[in-house]
């Protein structure tokens, strides 16, 4: 006769086991907050995105999905677009490209190298106030389990930013299915050579999928609030559109 203690044991494995998933099985999620993961737009799709960010910034983003493997974009945006003031524009449009080296299977995780010159938040003195990415490496990898759908992300970056020195820096990272249309996310940022920010940075964020092509994605940036140079938190709303070509 089996034991009520053992059956409990048993139950709690079961419970609390998670399967692999692969990414394919759900609409790849390419960005957290600020951190990239190794998600793609897809072959043969396209995406036109706003950014609102503090100081009535706008960021445009538009991105292709032009092979399997390969995402390339462009952004340029700039502070007091909304609101009154003139229009501070950021110095060049910036550019993006990230290809998947390794397909996420069911052992492994997906792996993407890219290249982002693009920063977010306001621009000044010479810098973003999230410093571009510059050259990174991420893996993720996707599961499913009682709770439902969630991946994990692991990233590395030497930023490109030329007026900050930086070093290399590195963030993990969560995005939790909450039902067909709710996603939660959270990143942490290390404080690796980062004099602003001295216990790092953590964003959280929520996306809403309206559609097959509409996506909404709200964000809560710099939760911890150490910042010298911006030491409030802020709030930033995205609203993306994909199709394909």
């Amino acid at each position: 006769m089996v034991s009520a203690f053992r059956i409990r044991n048993i139950l709690m494995v079961v419970f609390f086991s998670v399967q692999p998933l692969f990414a394919s099985e759900f609409a790849e999620l390419d960005r957290l907050v600020d951190c990239p993961t190794a998600g793609l737009l897809g072959k043969g799709r396209y995406a036109v995105g706003l950014r609102l960010f503090a100081d009535g910034g706008v960021l445009t983003m538009v991105q292709a999905g032009v092979l399997k493997r390969l995402t390339i974009g462009l952004s340029f945006g700039g502070r007091h677009l909304i609101g009154r003031g003139d229009i501070d524009w950021q110095p060049r449009a910036e550019v993006a490209t990230r290809y998947r080296a390794i397909e996420e299977s069911e052992t492994f995780p997906a792996l993407a190298v890219g290249y982002e010159s693009q920063g977010y938040g306001p621009f000044k003195s010479g810098s973003y106030e999230n410093k571009p990415r510059g050259f990174f490496g991420v893996i993720s990898k996707n599961y499913i389990s009682t709770f439902g759908q969630f991946g994990l992300h692991l990233g590395a970056n030497f930023s490109s930013d030329e007026n900050v020195e930086l070093g290399p820096r590195g963030w993990a990272g969560l995005d939790k299915r909450v039902n067909e249309d709710l996603s939660a996310l959270l990143e942490y940022e290390l404080p690796l050579n980062d004099l602003d920010r001295s216990k790092g940075v953590v964003n959280v964020g929520i996306s809403w999928t309206l559609s097959s092509v509409l996506h909404i994605r709200i964000f809560g940036k710099d939760m911890l609030g150490d910042g010298k140079l911006y030491p409030d938190q802020s709030r930033e709303l995205a609203v993306i559109y994909t199709e394909n070509f």
